[in-house]
């Protein structure tokens, strides 16, 4: 009777969890169909994986399909791995956070009053090395080591006194990637594979490289004014360190998910550190928000080809864990409907939209330049029965009309709306993200 009565009394637990699942396919495959997501997501609650799938292709070429155990490269989610490895530095008696930059790189400027702490917390002031217009430039695509990748951002002035205010730099954590080996005698990867992978026994999580093999690895996809879904631009992953180059799978966040309610990674005075926020809603590594009523721990990732987004909710025991290697995935607006979806809450499926076939001449009517004040110049051009634009010296980006004056961006999620006078003349265009934009007509150059 015993076995029977357990039985019964979980099926309410299970018929939640098929809902979650079920629900959470129907979401995804929606965004999937639409062309706004690719990749891998986990949900999880009281220590329970409730859906785990993958949609889309990993390798476009080779037909490979992303799955739960597919490989993606995090980005910044790389940095809470990197402050876990500097606490336990600290436990281990090899630094302090307290301790000033310059005692572990002698004649870094202001070494003397930047400590470890402000890099943590992105409170240093250190310029951002992917901020440098030289970074996209070149540097994005050539190998280098610390060393040299310090070298090129320490000679930037500071932009704020250290400790005075937050600003996110990845220069801080390409520091703390040398601070670690420095202090430790061993590498990056090193100390990531015995600080964490052996503890947690992480299927495939590490520092990726550039010639990495592995059948379950995925590649880097973007939209491109050639195609919806192309091959995203190279990063050498020599450059970004424990910053950004770390890759993993959907369980193996999982896992450190479930490490992080422990002590098997660090001791509770540490995590307690690493969880409290600073001068802004970030402590060591993570964000720290309160939302819906609901404490979130979080950090997102973005890096060339890829988009993920690992978000904790302790006093739920809950869990979401997004990973995608199409770098225009609808990757906010999925772990926000994610997020309702997980605990009851009201969320709407993306409703598709279908562009309309114009005439040429009345796309031609578009062409042109428009200006704000102060603010760069949108160019619109209308070509092979097309009509696209381009804002200053951004990448163009192709409008689709869903009526004669109303068109949208697929890409961003933007709307363009055309103005007419009274004889029917093109005037201006407002551009909608979230906020309108509105563009006056130029002269045409005479």
């Amino acid at each position: 009777m015993k076995k029977i009565f357990l039985f019964v009394a979980l099926l309410p637990f299970l018929s939640r969890a098929q809902d979650i699942a079920s629900r959470a396919d129907e979401l995804l495959s929606a965004y999937y169909k639409q062309g706004k997501f690719n990749g891998t997501v986990l949900l999880a609650k009281g220590g329970n994986v409730l859906f785990e799938k993958g949609y889309g292709f990993a390798d476009v070429e080779g037909k490979v399909l992303n799955t739960a155990t597919t490989e993606y490269r995090i980005g910044s989610i790389s940095k809470p791995f990197t402050a876990i490895l500097i606490l336990q530095l600290q436990e281990q008696g090899l630094l302090s956070v307290k301790d000033p930059v310059g005692k572990h790189v002698p004649g870094y400027p202001k070494g003397d009053s930047i400590l470890i702490e402000h890099l943590l917390n992105h409170t240093s002031g250190i310029r951002s090395i992917t901020t440098m217009k030289e970074y996209y430039a070149k540097w994005i695509g050539e190998p280098a080591t610390l060393q040299q990748t310090i070298d090129r951002f320490k000679g930037e002035p500071l932009g704020f006194s250290p400790g005075a205010r937050f600003e996110y730099s990845n220069s801080n954590y390409i520091l703390l990637s040398y601070i670690a080996e420095k202090v430790s005698g061993k590498s990056y990867a090193q100390l990531l594979n015995k600080g964490i992978i052996q503890k947690l026994h992480l299927a495939a999580t590490g520092v990726d490289r550039n010639d990495r093999a592995s059948k379950q690895k995925a590649l880097g996809y973007a939209a491109s004014p050639q195609s919806d879904f192309a091959p995203a631009r190279f990063n050498d992953m020599s450059v970004l360190a424990g910053a950004g180059a770390l890759y993993a799978t959907a369980r193996d966040l999982y896992s450190l998910d479930r490490a992080l309610y422990g002590t098997s990674l660090l001791s509770e005075t540490s995590r307690a550190a690493m969880f409290t926020p600073g001068k802004a809603p970030y402590g060591l590594g993570w964000e720290i928000k309160e939302k819906g009523g609901r404490k979130e721990i979080s950090h997102s990732g973005s890096i060339d080809g890829f988009v993920s987004n690992i978000i904790r909710f302790p006093g739920e025991d809950a869990c979401i864990i997004f990973l995608s290697n199409y770098f225009d995935s609808k990757g906010p607006q999925i772990c926000k409907a994610l997020t309702a979806l997980l605990f009851g809450e009201f969320y709407e499926l993306p409703k598709e939209r279908k562009p309309v076939t114009l005439p040429a001449e009345v796309l031609q009517r578009y062409a042109g330049r428009y200006g704000m004040e102060g603010g760069p110049v949108l160019t619109i051009t209308a070509e092979g029965g097309k009509l696209s634009g381009k804002l200053g010296n951004q990448p163009p980006f192709e409008m689709l009309s869903e009526s004669e004056t109303h068109f949208f961006v697929k890409a961003v999620d933007a709307d363009v709306e055309f103005q007419k006078d009274e004889a029917g003349a093109i005037t201006g265009v407002a551009l909608k993200q979230g906020k309108s934009i509105q563009f006056k007509r130029l002269p045409d150059a005479q």
